[in-house]
């Protein structure tokens, strides 16, 4: 199972993920705060800057002195300068970083609550989100997808607000789940069972909702399959030509009965491509959000 994004999240935060996953923290959590080097170790900060500053200051003297006695006075004074300058732009330079918030951080910080990771699941909500993600996937990247066969179908727009609409109701009954089972943890009443009773019922219909749903994902994604094979053989059948031009080359009096097929072959993949794409639409359609 894969984290799950709202579909206004940028690429650039999900390519993150993919580099610095440590960074990012479950929706059930607090949000991060802004971190700097001041904020998360002002000492170690402090303390780097000083040696910063020593080094420069005092490799600055070296050069000063060093230039002094090989250099004409004139030289190694606008030298002196540049050298001061170079080190205060520098300086400032590490003097920014230090108080400016890391760009990871930031990001992870300001889309907290537009991404959902595996922690944010139980094993039943986990399981349910993999099967979405993996017939999500299989629709994104099949070929009549990225052919534009099922363009009317919006995909790339649809799909994303399913899996993430899919992901939010899973983590809110993994959050619901939880809380049931902590709070019937030890004692079983009559007054509890009273409170807690409509509660799993309601429980259950979502979660049957929510298999329905992904239900229909996994249809889709059969669907999408179906047309994949019936192209693929299609294109198999471009090289038709090529194998009765071989037969006309090796068997010239043979029987004919096998190029004879090609074309009825080539006639019956047509219309089964045909009503293979006709299947993924209508089963892609079935997922359209409302208006």
């Amino acid at each position: 199972m894969e984290p799950v994004f709202a579909p206004d999240v940028p690429d650039g935060v999900r390519r993150l993920y993919e580099r610095r996953p440590e960074l990012f923290v479950p929706a059930g959590q607090p949000r991060p705060k802004r971190q700097t080097s001041w904020s998360v170790a002002p000492g170690n900060t402090f303390g780097t800057l000083l040696v910063w500053l020593a080094v420069c200051v005092g490799g600055w003297i070296l050069a000063l002195i060093i230039m002094a006695a090989t250099l004409p006075a004139e030289v190694a004074g606008w030298t002196a300068v540049a050298l001061a300058g170079v080190a205060f732009v520098a300086t400032g330079g590490v003097l920014v970083k230090s108080v400016v918030e890391d760009r990871g951080h930031k990001a992870v910080r300001l889309e907290h609550g537009k991404y959902l990771l595996p922690e944010d699941f139980d094993d039943e909500a986990g399981r349910l989100l993999g099967r979405a993600q993996r017939a999500v996937k299989t629709v994104l990247e099949a070929t009549v997808t990225q052919r534009g066969l099922l363009d009317e179908v919006k995909n790339d727009l649809v799909l994303p607000e399913q899996l993430w609409d899919i992901g939010q109701v899973l983590h809110e009954q993994s959050v619901l789940r939880a809380r049931q089972r902590e709070v019937a943890k030890g004692m079983k009443t009559a007054e509890l069972e009273a409170v807690l009773g409509p509660q799993r019922r309601a429980l259950a219909l979502s979660v049957q909702a929510i298999k329905r749903k992904v239900d229909l994902l996994d249809q889709y994604a059969d669907r999408v399959r179906s047309a994949d094979a019936a192209l693929r053989a299609e294109a198999a059948l471009e090289d038709g030509d090529r194998y009765i031009e071989l037969l006309a080359r090796t068997e010239p009096a043979g029987d004919t009965t096998v190029v004879q097929g090609f074309a009825e072959e080539a006639t019956a993949l047509r219309d089964t491509l045909t009503r293979s794409i006709n299947a993924a639409r209508d089963a892609g359609r079935t997922l359209a959000l409302p208006e």
